[in-house]
């Protein structure tokens, strides 16, 4: 899954518990750091996604560390306390839901297929199909029709609950196909909140879920155009 880094100050314990708890139907994996050992840690780049706390003492440096390294950065902020971080930092409020941290991540167009996830689909699909290089091409290029049926049927769905869980559930499994934890997270998620007649959440999920199942189709389809 995709790294997210929780700057947390001693008292933002039940910050950092509520969000850590909401990350993983995600697709993120949570670390929590203080705000000293966040900074040395910007350097090595493997958070997708770092949260300030609403208590940390948050130096300009630190959040511009994290985004030189390409992460997705934010603050949570509580009502009635101003925040300037510059315009590359998105504002959370406390507190936080995950109806919230949906709509930022819509906002700053994220994707749920990390770098290192994506770098390593030859590796997944290889080992799906213990070394066979002509089993391997046949399953990618069944994937590549797969993911792409699904993703015309998503933009197809509107509202209809019953065709986004079945499509998070198959692309679920392509995700795991492929070793793209991030998106079968958000899949998993995806699918959950459909069977629960959970609308709202689900249009929520999609912002986040289409341009990124979109993603995973451009990679494929490159894979297979060199296979």
């Amino acid at each position: 899954m995709n790294c997210a880094l929780l700057i947390a100050a001693l008292h933002d314990g039940q910050w950092a518990a509520s969000v850590a708890a909401l990350l993983p139907r995600l697709g993120f994996a949570p670390h929590l750091a203080a705000p000293g050992s966040a900074l040395a840690q910007a350097s090595a780049g493997k958070a997708g996604l770092v949260i300030a706390g609403p208590g940390a003492p948050v130096p300009p440096t630190l959040l511009e560390g994290w985004h030189a390294a390409g992460a997705l950065c934010a603050v949570a902020v509580p009502p009635g306390k101003p925040a300037d971080h510059g315009a590359f930092v998105a504002r959370l409020p406390v507190p936080t839901t995950e109806a919230a941290i949906l709509a930022m991540l819509a906002e700053r167009h994220y994707i749920a297929l990390p770098a290192h996830e994506a770098a390593a689909i030859p590796a997944a699909i290889a080992a799906q199909t213990l070394g066979d290089k002509g089993f391997a091409a046949e399953l990618l290029q069944a994937l590549v029709t797969s993911a792409q049926d699904d993703l015309a049927q998503l933009r197809a769905a509107g509202t209809e609950l019953e065709t986004c869980g079945s499509i998070a559930h198959r692309m679920k499994s392509s995700a795991h196909y492929v070793g793209c934890d991030s998106l079968r997270g958000l899949a998993q998620r995806m699918e959950d909140a459909a069977r629960g007649g959970d609308a709202g959440t689900v249009m929520a999920l999609r912002a986040v879920f289409e341009p990124t199942c979109a993603r995973l189709v451009e990679l494929l389809a490159a894979l297979a155009a060199r296979t």
